[in-house]
């Protein structure tokens, strides 16, 4: 059973075909209106209506294209015009408004059919609708013409002969015309077969730059490989631009859409289908016209806006895959911003695996923090730095002051433990350690303290074993205080030795961590000798920030 709307085409093109009737008398009623072409129009009435089959509404976008077949093929005609859409999905549109030439004529020129294909936006091709014999009295627009020349392209001009066989009246020479209807020589110099003709002049054809072959057409290309093949530049002023390929037989393929003004005043949008069959709807990629482009995004919010993942590759020596460049500087403001929202995920990675100067994430900065963390900081390798200091807000004045701290450093991987223990009444005291105590740490140095009396002969009587030792030689009641020193024994401390002593290597011999203590200039630093060229852009980007 046909829909409704199927039925509608039928009733509405049984009006065009009223209309033409009326207009066909009463141009033989009046001859000043003999002059009138035929409206190059096909009014068409249907619906849009969702997946769900639910009517749409509001303004709604909807792509007419002519077929030669009921199913698959490619559009002989196409184009996309946005309609008002009632309560009920209902609207009206005139097929071929969107030009000023209208439907083109050639479509009901052969004795073939022809088939109405409509798709709303977002929505897939409705069933097609085969046209009834109203459209192609399009066609009577030749009858205004003789094989689409006026009438007076076929008078002959006054022939040598019939001049001189007037005795009243000599022949005087035509004059050459110049507008209008003239008489029409294609013999010279004659076309090309295979091109498109045009008038060189009123009265003579030559080739265009567009040739045809078979169903490919060439615009400055005498041999089209495809149904459009242009050689040279395309531009188009005053209008805007629309391409879309919307096909249902596609294998492993999708259908996709790319014009300008397409979704959003002022853009360039290209998008895809989802499926092998879908109208496209899925942005691929935005340009707005205050310059915001999108990545998957239809209405970008900022000047590249990325939904989902980007991978960026640089190849050549010394490339940088990404940059970014924060340069107003009177506000605190940010370059590179990394938000993971999943549960473990990571903000920014880093990872470089390229010898043993290579740096997964670098910071630089002379005059602030190269790296800050608001936060725990888990390390799971070694940590070099010139000094480690620990830094809280001041217990006596924690508005106002840092108090700083050192670190105790070692040429040992030394840990350190310290206690108090009271003598019992024969002036000894054992000492229990952790359970971990021996598995972790060995090679032990012991220091003991008496506390509120003389200890002259405090002594370790035995020293660690079952991870305990044990005090002697003092008097009942005493107070000792102790500290246990013990050298890492553990499988990362065997396997990482420290070496207290190391060479440079040859890269990093004659430079130093800290120049300017050993009065060198700042190129003479380790990082110029690690890392020359983001040194190099380092300094050619805060010498630009100087000038600003």
């Amino acid at each position: 059973m046909r829909k409704w709307w199927q039925r509608n085409v039928v009733i509405c093109c049984g009006a065009i075909c009223l209309l033409l009737v009326g207009h066909a008398a009463a141009q033989q009623a009046s001859p000043s209106l003999s002059s009138a072409t035929v409206p190059r129009l096909v009014r068409f009435s249907g619906g849009a209506k969702d997946a769900q089959e639910r009517p749409l509404s509001g303004v709604v976008g909807i792509t007419f294209a002519l077929y030669k077949d009921q199913e698959g093929g490619a559009p002989l005609w196409m184009e996309v015009q946005t309609v008002q859409l009632d309560g009920n999905g209902r609207y009206t549109a005139l097929l071929g408004a969107s030009t000023a030439e209208g439907v083109p004529l050639e479509l009901f020129s052969a004795n073939e059919a022809r088939w109405l294909g409509v798709q709303p936006e977002n929505q897939a091709e409705q069933p097609r609708v085969l046209l009834v014999s109203v459209p192609y009295a399009l066609k009577a627009a030749e009858a205004e013409s003789l094989g689409g020349k006026p009438a007076s392209a076929y008078v002959l001009s006054p022939t040598a002969g019939s001049a001189a066989a007037s005795p009243t009246k000599a022949a005087s020479p035509a004059a050459p015309c110049t507008s209008g209807s003239c008489a029409v020589s294609t013999s010279s110099p004659g076309g090309t077969a295979g091109f498109i003709p045009m008038f060189t002049d009123p009265t003579t054809v030559q080739n265009s730059v567009i040739s045809q072959s078979g169903g490919l057409v060439g615009i400055g290309n005498s041999s089209p490989t495809r149904t459009l093949d242009v050689n040279g530049e395309i531009r188009v002023a005053g209008g805007n631009i629309f391409m879309q390929r919307n096909l249902t037989d596609l294998v492993g393929r999708r259908n996709w859409a790319w014009g300008t003004e397409t979704f959003n005043v002022g853009d360039v949008s290209l998008f895809v289908s989802t499926s092998n069959t879908g109208f496209p709807s899925q942005p691929v990629f935005t340009a707005l016209s205050n310059a915001n482009m999108g990545i998957g995004l239809p209405t970008p919010a900022a000047k590249l806006d990325v939904l989902g993942n980007g991978n960026f590759v640089a190849s050549a020596v010394g490339a940088v895959a990404l940059s970014a460049q924060a340069t107003e500087a009177t506000t605190s403001n940010t370059a590179i911003s990394g938000l993971a929202d999943g549960a473990g995920g990571a903000g920014v990675v880093g990872e470089a695996e390229n010898g043993s100067t290579a740096v997964g994430v670098w910071g630089l900065s002379s005059s602030g923090y190269a790296g800050q963390f608001s936060g725990n900081v888990s390390v799971s390798g070694n940590v070099s730095a010139a000094m480690q200091n620990f830094r809280i807000d001041h217990p006596l004045d924690p508005a106002g002051k840092y108090p700083y701290h050192a670190s105790v450093e070692s040429s040992e991987m030394m840990n350190i433990y310290t206690g108090n223990a009271v003598l019992d009444e024969s002036g000894a005291g054992v000492v229990q350690l952790p359970a971990w105590f021996e598995a972790l740490n060995t090679d032990f140095r012991y220091q003991l303290t008496a506390v509120g009396g003389p200890g002259p002969g405090l002594y370790v009587a035995q020293e660690i074993q079952s991870n305990s030792f044990r005090i002697a030689g003092g008097t009942p009641g005493l107070k000792v205080s102790w500290q246990v020193t013990g050298v890492r024994q553990d499988a990362y401390a065997r396997t990482n030795p420290l070496v207290v002593e190391v060479e440079k290597s040859e890269r990093e011999r004659g430079y130093y961590i800290h120049p300017q203590l050993f009065r060198q200039p700042p190129a003479q630093s380790i990082e110029w000798a690690q890392h020359p060229l983001q040194m190099k852009r380092a300094e050619q980007s805060q010498a630009a920030e100087k000038l600003r």
